[in-house]
């Protein structure tokens, strides 16, 4: 089994959170709704990764707001480590070159689509929605 470490970003602009479906060719998670982040390049902060990713994945330039803590799963795909952040993103048009198609959504909705399951557990831990997937009150939203 192999063991995948990357960031995990939901990318907010006026409340709405931005995912992404992955293309069919995809290695992992083909056609699933995901959100920006990847994979780490040699010497690369968590950080820099994310702000990296973010703009390779959709375009926009992006600030972090709000580091998570680590998220630890097994899947199909062998052992998932993710470093979450809450990003921004005021201004810019949404560009997709690594995936098929976007949205922006209401974060306690984006569990009524086929995500990606660091997608869930990084809305749980900001407290975007519960632990079972459901929403978290009115809008949801970071505790």
């Amino acid at each position: 089994m192999k063991t995948r470490i990357f960031t995990t970003g939901l990318l907010l602009r006026r409340g709405k959170l931005l995912i992404l479906i992955r293309k069919e060719d995809d290695d992992t998670y083909p056609g699933m709704w995901d959100c920006v982040g990847g994979h780490f390049e040699k010497g690369e902060s968590a950080e820099d990764c994310m702000i990296r990713e973010a703009k390779e994945e959709s375009g926009l330039d992006v600030k972090i707001i709000r580091p998570g803590p680590l998220l630890e799963y097994t899947d199909e795909y062998g052992v998932a480590i993710s470093v979450p952040f809450v990003i921004r993103s005021e201004y810019g048009k949404v560009s997709v070159s690594e995936h098929s198609e976007f949205k922006w959504v209401d974060p306690a909705d984006a569990t009524k689509y086929r995500v990606v399951p660091d997608l869930v557990k990084a809305l749980d831990a900001f407290g975007f929605i519960a632990s079972d997937g459901k929403r978290r009150g009115r809008h949801g939203g970071p505790r």
